[in-house]
């Protein structure tokens, strides 16, 4: 490569985005990294793609025509077969796409050939998100602010480097027209606030006449002539602030996507990624994240990061969330029609519009502070060696902690999963024994799945290696698995990750503690997963039956002492310590039974096993009251489903529902609110019919309407439905062809809707009166008889003795 450097030295910095670039007949990887002195576009060159193949089948596909240049090389490395494997390089992606092809044509496996150029280059030297770069600058550079450092070594290093975020939102006509773009964050405590805004200077009005909201926009709004002329601002606007992070709700998929829209109907280019890279796609029209190029800046998703850190809400709409996290919602006065009124106030009242779409940023910035976002995706990029910004991918996070082990100990991945015909069970559940109780204590094992792996050496490498080692060097796991004791890499990369979890803790960290949490939790999910190439059944059975096993054996020794095991689920035991708390000191016991039955394991194990014990059964909570339901119309206790009450410090009775109407979505808000109710008036003692026919009565009455509306949201497009009997569908198809909006008939549409004599209908296109005697059945009954039949009545009989009197 022709080039002028500077002397050697090295970039420390942060890696916001990678890249595969063919260039001048070879390939480059481009490391966009954030230094403490600004960004730097590092470039690796000579680079190859790199993926393997059984020295025994090597001459056979090489010899297949049109392959290209390939060059090989033995290792010292085998397959999972015991063979002997030859590394493969390619130096363009059309060499590489002809050896794939020919592989499959000949039925040669490659072992890791998906594994791409820039992640490998990074996880094989264990860097996940910081790093140090030995080379050169380059005199050079991408364009005429980004400096170009020719990297020629790379070492993972932990750095504190701050980067810079900005919220964007953009508001728009029905069809697309963007009206304007919000862009808020912070430097520091000091808000940073602008909207680009389609239109001319609103004139100076008499201040009473207008609020405060709407004199501030006066100072943030930058005014711009046509939305072709906002674009060119908002390009401008990239080079000028720099940001190294947008946040967003729906960024990618609606703002991003409509920008690059837009910018593609105007003819315009759209260079607002790092060194005049423009925004693009990998695959046309496919506007996702994981579609999404973008040199040089991490896009985060508010709906998909709040679903990676496991938040649940009943919806994802920045409205629901934010008044949920907040208290405090949109600044428009119609939620649900605010199409129409985002227009109306872009034709009447820009200021308004200005303001609205400020707010809209902010919250999405407020939301991730108050979530602590922004911290999780850092922490999690940093465990698992995922590109900062990615979702998902936990295959991927799998590969890049365990390859890199697994190379140095002479494997290479599996070409594809093992499969027998057998899969593993899934977590053991009791069936439980359903009644109404006092004083039920619940002992968890503290990351069972994880503990398993961990105690017991379960590990692919270690799975290959048992299955030929003698008996005495191995540890015997499920369906013909054994696990051989010798440096085993999946138990140690839990201890890693366990050591790093206790010391989060301690330091009060919770983001990277929450990060370890999810990714020790994933990683027998990806075992069992016929997507990743490890996946065989003997591995994932070998955690599940275990499991199965612990918590059997942990009943029978809970109740040898005495006590009541009524349920079990999982990793968690619910015990009966008894009725009367004047006998007992229920902390004292259920101390006590943890102490016990972590003592016996730990004996258990080393006397019949000869291996350490880490499963900790841990004194989750007690509940006061608690009652577990049986199955609707029969005897059987249900599974996952119930409820406990405690009293919290303040003297309030706190109550949890676990699988009850209550915590589901597809209830309306009258049940989930009376069976709360109910449930409070069952604990605490109060008279329960007389609260249930007050409750018909105003239901009948027509006081209730608000709280009977159901929400559901389509999970594709009207057109793809093959049945309609779904309530939801059928109002959505009501709603749909009397309002002639294509918009509501596709994927993700939220529908509100009222069961009525005519069956499913939208609230806004309701015709028929509401069928209150279908919430009374359908609503009321299924969540009151539970509690009823404790108290030695049912709905329908107490709802006959109150017909005579309506």
């Amino acid at each position: 490569m022709d080039r002028d450097v500077l002397p050697t030295t090295s970039v420390k910095g942060r890696v916001l985005t990678r890249h595969l670039v063919q260039q001048s007949g070879s390939l480059l990887l481009h490391y966009y990294v954030k230094t403490a002195e600004g960004p730097v576009l590092v470039q690796i060159p000579n680079a190859d793609y790199l993926c393997f193949c059984a020295t025994s089948a090597l001459d056979t596909l090489l010899s297949s025509p049109g392959l290209g240049p390939i060059r090989t090389k033995a290792l010292a490395l085998q397959n999972f077969e015991l063979g002997s494997v030859t590394a493969l390089y390619c130096q363009s992606r059309q060499s590489f796409r002809n050896l794939t092809r020919a592989s499959v044509d000949l039925g040669i496996p490659l072992y890791e050939s998906d594994i791409r150029p820039e992640h490998r280059y990074l996880i094989e030297r264990f860097i996940a998100l910081d790093v140090e770069f030995t080379g050169e600058f380059s005199t050079s550079k991408s364009n005429d602010t980004l400096p170009v450092f020719i990297g020629e070594r790379a070492r993972k290093l932990d750095l504190d480097i701050s980067l810079k975020a900005i919220s964007l939102d953009f508001e728009c006509s029905f069809d697309g027209e963007l009206y304007s773009v919000g862009l808020y964050g912070k430097d520091g405590e000091i808000p940073y606030e602008k909207v680009i805004m389609v239109g001319e200077p609103v004139d100076n009005l008499m201040p009473e006449v207008e609020d405060y909201d709407k004199q501030r926009a006066r100072d943030y709004i930058e005014w711009v002539a046509d939305e072709k002329s906002l674009i060119l601002q908002l390009v401008a606007w990239f080079a000028d602030y720099d940001p190294d992070i947008i946040i967003g709700w729906a960024v990618v998929t609606f703002d991003l996507a409509l920008l690059y829209r837009r910018a593609k109907k105007l003819g315009i280019s759209l260079p607002i990624g790092r060194g005049g890279a423009e925004l693009g796609w990998k695959v046309a029209d496919k506007f996702r994240p994981e579609s999404l190029s973008l040199a040089g800046r991490v896009v985060l998703d508010g709906i998909d990061w709040l679903k990676a850190a496991f938040y649940r809400f009943d919806s994802f709409s920045l409205e629901f969330v934010s008044r949920a996290l907040l208290e405090e919602g949109k600044a428009i006065h119609s939620v649900e029609n605010r199409v129409d009124e985002i227009a109306d106030l872009f034709h009447h009242d820009k200021l308004a519009l200005a303001h609205y779409n400020l707010t809209d940023s902010r919250l999405v910035w407020d939301v991730f502070n108050h979530t602590q976002l922004f911290e999780f995706a850092l922490e999690r990029s940093r465990l698992t060696g995922l590109e900062l910004g990615r979702v998902g991918g936990s295959v991927a996070a799998f590969n890049n902690l365990y390859l890199p082990h697994l190379h140095r100990a002479g494997f290479v991945a599996p070409a594809m999963a093992t499969s027998q015909g057998l899969e593993s069970p899934g977590g053991y559940v009791m069936d439980s024994l359903p009644g109404l109780y006092q004083n039920i204590v619940v002992l968890d094992f503290k990351s069972l799945y994880p503990s398993i792996i961990r105690t017991f050496l379960i590990d692919p490498k270690g799975l290959v290696q048992g299955l030929s080692m003698p008996e005495l060097e191995t540890v015997e796991g499920f369906l013909g698995g054994c696990f051989s004791r010798e440096n085993p890499i999946l138990p140690e990369l839990i201890k890693t990750l366990s050591e790093h979890r206790e010391k989060a803790k301690l330091e009060k960290n919770e983001p990277l503690s929450h990060a370890i949490k999810i990714i020790m939790n994933s990683l027998y999910g990806v075992l069992g997963s016929r997507g990743c190439v490890f996946h065989d059944a003997r591995l994932a059975s070998s955690i599940t039956l275990r499991g199965h096993e612990i918590m059997k054996q942990t009943k029978v020794w809970i109740e040898e002492c005495g006590y009541q095991v009524i349920y079990g689920d999982t990793d968690s035991t619910f015990v009966w310590l008894g009725s009367d708390p004047l006998d007992f000191n229920v902390d004292t016991v259920a101390k006590g039974l943890v102490e016990m039955i972590n003592k016996q394991w730990q004996q258990k194990l080393a006397e019949t096993m000869n291996i350490a014990c880490f499963l900790e059964l841990e004194y989750e909570s007690h509940y006061e009251q608690f009652f577990m339901p049986t199955l609707r119309g029969s005897i059987e206790g249900s599974k996952k489903r119930y409820v406990g009450a405690f009293t919290k410090p303040d003297g309030e009775l706190k109550l949890i529902f676990k699988g009850m109407e209550q915590v589901r979505s597809d209830w309306s808000p009258l049940a989930r609110r009376i069976q709360e109710a109910l449930y409070y008036r069952l604990f605490s003692k109060q008279d329960v019919t007389v609260f249930l026919l007050d409750v018909i009565a105003e239901l009948l009455a027509g006081k209730l309407d608000s709280e009977l509306v159901f929400s559901k949201k389509l999970r594709r497009d009207i057109c793809d439905y093959t049945a309609k009997s779904s309530p939801h569908v059928k109002a959505a198809q009501i709603q749909y062809s009397l309002s002639g909006l294509e918009s509501l008939s596709k994927k993700g549409t939220r529908i509100e809707y009222l069961m009525t004599t005519n069956g499913a209908e939208p609230v806004k296109y309701r015709q028929a009166n509401i069928d209150y005697q279908y919430y009374i059945d359908k609503q009321l009954g299924p969540i009151a008889d539970p509690i009823l039949t404790i108290l030695g009545e049912s709905f329908s009989n107490m709802r006959s003795k109150q017909l005579p009197l309506i």
